[in-house]
């Protein structure tokens, strides 16, 4: 690679990290038809995984799963090609035209790239007696949505019998890290290692069950870390949505409502570890402060989407449509998780398009998001990646959310939490019912107030927040993967029969 062209995507990187995506982007076109010869050959990734960027930054998920699927496709280098191709997945499941059946096939393509793997060699017969010791990995314990979820893991555990190790891929050192620094018998930052040196220091803590917490996200770097299997039994199923397809997985967590009994197992590489919740929420204390105010009778209806935007299809715009063209006074409030400013431009460009611009408010993300998910009357879920943190901090603070229920695991995360907090009534089959149920709750003015006021209480005597129910629940399936498999040698053996 040229000189010249190593400074511009130093240049294109400084744009993206500034929020400037407009300006990486032209960047990005003008240095790839300008390419050298060298560059073409060797480190066109590159531009692909910038590109990537880019679309991400503009909320273009097909764009994104297009360029980083190129990224993978042209990279000469095994690592860097599973990052690129976690990235795909990750903007695959966004799309709405994708088959469950080619969703699974791009999962499972994903196993080939472990090839050169060889996994650590094995310990002896696992220790009789003494405490379990669980480890769980994830690529950063900072607060963030997924945290909302495992929180319970590192804190309802039963100290008698478990013992509870947390491997970072980054450094962690906000408030809820050190909170959870400060519970676990073991914390380890794996920053600066490689993702085989990171797996030989988890070994070291002789653990009996690893859990990973990324799945794709970030890459999939604590996929690779788990390929090399630090530990004799594998699970993942927090912080992703779908099969990992990673060789050295045994299980994944999930329940009868986001994988029924007997439908689309073999989908997944692993075995499905079903409970009778696949999750457990907890609130922020920030969320705990904000209370619900009474919603005043003949008020017009507000809407709202707090979801990544990536989420937001345009089928999904042609629904709420539906719905608005319906209840005249009602208006749409939009949210993103995300910062970028031409995600929020591209977004009102969509709205302008489908005529929706004069009733829709489009937002960036806001650290005072939990106030504002208490000031929306329903809450409109994305399909087919539904929403999931977001969802249940919006049940908590006493707002309704709507989901229509897909035929995959990612498509059925919000049908699982209704389920759990017993709101089953809000999850629905399709498009029509959809626009029909959200039409019906809006004129229902005086069921939905009493809903609303209510529903954090129904939430905290609900199964999405008993952590000790759910810990024990986990920790009886955890006590039983060993039992069955007390030699890790007789577990490998036995493999996923």
């Amino acid at each position: 690679m040229l000189g010249k062209e190593a400074e511009a995507l130093g240049r294109v990187r400084r744009c993206l990290d500034e929020g400037q995506a407009d300006e990486a982007f032209g960047l990005l076109r003008r240095l790839k038809e300008d390419a050298s010869e060298e560059l073409r050959e060797k480190d066109m990734w590159q531009l692909h995984e910038l590109f990537g960027a880019c679309f991400h930054d503009f909320g273009d998920a097909e764009g994104a799963a297009q360029a980083y699927f190129q990224a993978a496709q042209c990279d000469r280098f095994l690592r860097s090609q599973r990052q690129h191709f976690s990235s795909y997945l990750f903007a695959l499941h966004y799309l709405p035209h994708v088959s469950d059946e080619e969703m699974a096939r791009q999962n499972l393509a994903y196993g080939s790239l472990y090839r050169d793997v060889e996994p650590l060699p094995l310990k002896g017969m696992r220790r009789e007696g003494g405490k379990i010791r669980v480890g769980y990995l994830s690529p950063s314990f900072s607060e963030q949505a997924a945290a909302r979820f495992y929180e319970v893991m590192l804190t309802e555990y039963d100290r008698d019998r478990f013992d509870v190790f947390c491997y970072g891929m980054e450094p962690s050192s906000d408030e809820f890290a050190c909170r959870m620094k400060a519970q676990a018998d073991g914390w380890c930052e794996l920053s600066g290692m490689g993702v085989e040196e990171a797996a030989r220091r988890i070994r070291r803590d002789d653990l009996d069950i690893l859990f990973d917490l990324g799945g794709h996200s970030e890459g999939g770097m604590t996929l690779m870390v788990m390929a090399y299997r630090p530990a004799p039994v594998q699970i993942s199923g927090i912080g992703w949505i779908d099969t990992t397809a990673c060789p050295a997985m045994d299980y994944f967590l999930t329940d009868g409502i986001l994988v029924p009994a007997g439908y689309h197992e073999e989908y997944f590489s692993e075995k499905l570890l079903r409970l009778s919740y696949a999750f457990c929420w907890r609130p922020t204390k920030e969320m705990q402060k904000v209370m619900r105010r009474p919603r005043k009778k003949g008020t017009p209806i507000r809407f709202g989407c707090f979801n990544n935007f990536m989420k937001i299809t345009e089928e999904m715009l042609q629904v709420w449509q539906g719905i608005l063209e319906q209840l005249p006074g009602a208006v749409l409030v939009l949210q993103d998780t995300a910062q970028h400013p031409a995600r929020q431009r591209e977004m009102r460009r969509k709205l302008s398009e489908a005529g929706l611009d004069g009733r829709v408010e489009v937002r960036p993300a806001s650290p005072g998001y939990p106030e504002q998910l208490a000031g929306v009357d329903l809450l409109l879920d994305t399909y087919p990646y539904t929403g999931g943190g977001m969802t249940a901090a919006a049940l908590y603070l006493g707002t309704p959310v709507l989901t229509m229920a897909g035929t995959r695991h990612g498509s059925r995360m919000g049908a699982s939490l209704l389920r759990a907090v017993g709101l089953s009534e809000f999850v629905v089959r399709d498009e029509s019912e959809y626009i029909a149920k959200a039409v019906g709750a809006a004129q229902d003015e005086d069921g939905l107030a009493e809903m609303q006021m209510g529903l954090r209480e129904q939430m905290e005597d609900s199964p999405l927040m008993d952590g000790k129910g759910y810990m024990r629940e986990l920790e009886r399936a955890y006590h039983g993967i060993l039992e069955s498999y007390g030699d890790p040698r007789a577990y490998l053996q036995a493999g996923k029969s």
